[in-house]
């Protein structure tokens, strides 16, 4: 007998939910919300990875509201930009438009799995955005499929940042495998003033000592929050450990599409919040006017169809973390 359920009868803070469920894990999504992942719980542990704002809900918003004021957790996905910027004669949305776009949603049963796929439609560019989350009977690894179909006449500049806000404890370890590195919130928490290169995962702060930014200390590490890109990526995976409990959080992405990594982190600094955001993005930085005038965002042709895939997995009886492979085996 199959230990795969789905569950899309209920709501939360009145917002539909559909669940995801087999023996390891539980996994909750918000399709009226983008297709948010709100939780992404290992049952062998009840430990939700996900993070969740302990004072905002998650809410129906109308297109072109403020994320972070609004920002309730969980993991999004942002499309064609990050911040609101002007670019191109066009005004686009703060942290994109697609996480407050509602979805199109079914649920497809196979003999051992279970597949949400989820659709939607821009409302700045004449895009739509396809995701197929698959759970297959007793794993611990998701197999998440994206299509995004350019529908207009023009060619457009964009970046995409697939945003999973992860809750992090003191003693967690971020496992990167990353090379160069640069500062994207100069003065803020331990950054030094002035922008810098580093080489990851060692940066010099503001007080001149070197800071480890793999490690989640234990203290708050100053105002503000911690940002920085890691341009120099030597694999298409990373990892969120938890060396007491030997268990963490990995994804597995594609080095051709997401060709670096944004790290967001408050220790209590911004907000009073404590969480991580590793987030495999197509360019840097944020803003995508900036990025396009360096030349490092993409450019989607009329017609164009990107493809790629991430998985996600949990993992259990690891002290460290050397790779993650497409189908979610750790090594």
């Amino acid at each position: 007998m199959s230990d795969l359920r789905y569950d899309a009868g209920w709501q939360y803070h009145g917002v539909r939910v559909v669940r995801l469920e087999n023996a390891r894990l539980l996994i909750d999504v918000m399709p009226d919300l983008g297709g948010r992942i709100l939780r992404w719980i290992d049952k062998r542990r009840d430990c939700d990875w996900l993070w969740q704002h302990p004072r905002i809900a998650p809410a129906v918003l109308p297109a072109g509201s403020d994320y972070d004021a609004n920002f309730s957790g969980g993991w999004d996905e942002l499309f064609p930009c990050c911040t609101a910027c002007v670019h191109g004669g066009e005004v686009y949305p703060d942290h994109g438009e697609y996480w407050t776009r509602p979805c199109a949603w079914e649920v497809l049963e196979g003999d051992r799995e279970l597949t949400l796929h989820l659709r939607a439609e821009g409302t700045v560019t004449p895009t739509r955005m396809e995701r197929r989350i698959t759970l297959a009977a007793g794993s611990p690894a998701v197999r998440i499929r994206y299509r995004i179909e350019h529908l207009g006449r023009h060619p457009f500049d964009y970046l995409w940042a697939t945003h999973p806000a992860l809750a992090v404890r003191p003693g967690d370890r971020l496992i990167l495998p990353a090379g160069a590195g640069r500062v994207a919130s100069p003065g803020m928490g331990r950054m030094p003033a002035g922008a810098a290169d580093f080489i990851w995962p060692t940066v010099t702060g503001d007080d001149g000592r070197p800071v480890d930014l793999s490690r989640i200390p234990q203290a708050c590490g100053g105002p503000g929050y911690e940002m920085v890109y890691l341009t120099e990526l030597h694999a298409g995976w990373y990892a969120l450990l938890r060396p007491g409990d030997r268990c963490g959080f990995g994804l597995a992405f594609d080095r051709g599409v997401f060709r670096c990594l944004w790290l967001f982190v408050s220790l209590g600094g911004w907000r009073g919040l404590h969480l991580a955001i590793v987030e495999p993005a197509t360019g840097h930085p944020v803003d995508l006017a900036e990025a396009a005038g360096a030349g490092t965002c993409s450019r989607m042709q009329p017609g164009e169809v990107l493809e790629t895939a991430i998985t996600a997995v949990v993992f259990d009886d690891r002290e460290a973390v050397g790779g993650i492979s497409p189908d979610g085996s750790v090594s």
